[in-house]
């Protein structure tokens, strides 16, 4: 089996680099058994939630909203959450002359999550998913902490379940949430990986701003205490953080219709785009081999834009704004 490169620009960032990644050595020793995982039980019967940070081991945001939890030690009411720090070499790896370079080590943790790959794990990050997978597989529900490349308001992403669009309707979330069928979506996400051995719970990525900012681990920590008090889990003490941006004018459901590889070295887009552009059936949105990429339905809303568009892999996701 071939497995494709973990593949990045290697020009020098044009995302303000504000952070860098924390020490994390303190929390490598775990309390489950396996490094940069930790169990925080109550003791009370209650769900078990997973919260996963550095699934991208550039995204910083994760990483910092565990160790907030960790530093301030923030613990269960009832039922218990286990923090995984995933992709921790990738992570150590981080070099603010390369900053995407450490997104992961040999191939996107995030696009491997099959039962098939992670039997035989082949690669450093499918033998690290491997290592964590019964963490995954036992959490009754499951938080993805993400960021982006560009500038874009933050987001919520999930399948199309009755669970998690309940979810979404009741979380006090100023900002963009976004569903989709699972075959018209990324292959081997984590998150669809969980929901297949738990059907009706909530399964969640939280994209939480632009890489690098400090308005992206505000973003994570607020989300991820608000995530966890959904389910009544924390003490009413618990403080509930302010979002790390302003409600964002694209706030509203999306529902997620395709993802587009660039079909050619020439793929560029119609104008400059950040992310959550919107264009009308038959407008043109980007250029591909020659031809004009045209809008197939209305409302059509490009979601996270390649940074650099690179032949065969994700150039744009499309999305239906709906309400």
């Amino acid at each position: 089996m071939t497995i494709p490169p973990c593949r990045f620009s290697i020009a020098a960032s044009d995302a303000p680099i504000e952070l860098l990644p924390r020490d994390l050595s303190e929390y490598r020793e775990g309390n489950c058994g396996v490094n940069y995982v930790h169990c925080l039980d109550s003791g009370i019967p209650g769900p078990s939630i997973s919260i996963v940070a550095l699934n991208h081991g550039n995204e910083l945001c994760g990483a910092n909203a565990l160790c907030y939890l960790l530093d301030n030690q923030i613990m269960p009411v009832k039922g218990d959450l286990t923090l995984i720090f995933a992709n921790v070499d990738a992570y150590q790896s981080f070099d603010p002359q390369r900053p995407f370079a450490s997104r992961c080590q040999q191939e996107d943790m995030n696009r491997l999550w099959d039962a098939s790959r992670l039997i035989r794990p082949d690669t450093s990050d499918c033998q690290r998913a491997a290592e964590i997978e019964a963490f995954i597989a036992n959490a009754d529900h499951l938080l993805d902490l993400h960021s982006t490349t560009h500038p874009v308001c933050p987001m919520l992403i999930y399948p199309d379940t009755g669970a998690n669009l309940d979810f979404g309707k009741t979380l006090n979330y100023p900002f963009p949430k976004l569903y989709y069928r699972p075959e018209t979506y990324h292959g081997g996400l984590l998150i669809n990986y969980h929901q297949q051995l738990h059907p009706d719970a909530v399964s969640v990525v939280a994209e939480c701003g632009q890489h690098f900012s400090h308005a992206a681990t505000q973003q994570a920590i607020s989300t991820t205490i608000r995530f966890i008090q959904q389910f009544g889990m924390l003490d009413p003490s618990v403080q509930q953080p302010e979002y790390g941006y302003e409600k964002s004018q694209h706030a509203g459901e999306y529902r997620i219709h395709q993802v587009l590889n660039a079909a050619s070295e020439n793929f560029s887009f119609a104008e400059s785009v950040l992310g959550f552009e919107r264009y009308q059936q038959g407008q043109a949105f980007a250029h591909d081999a020659g031809n004009d990429l045209l809008a197939p339905f209305d409302n059509c809303t490009l979601i996270m834009p390649a940074r650099v568009p690179v032949m065969d892999e994700e150039a744009v996701t499309l999305a239906e704004f709906v309400a």
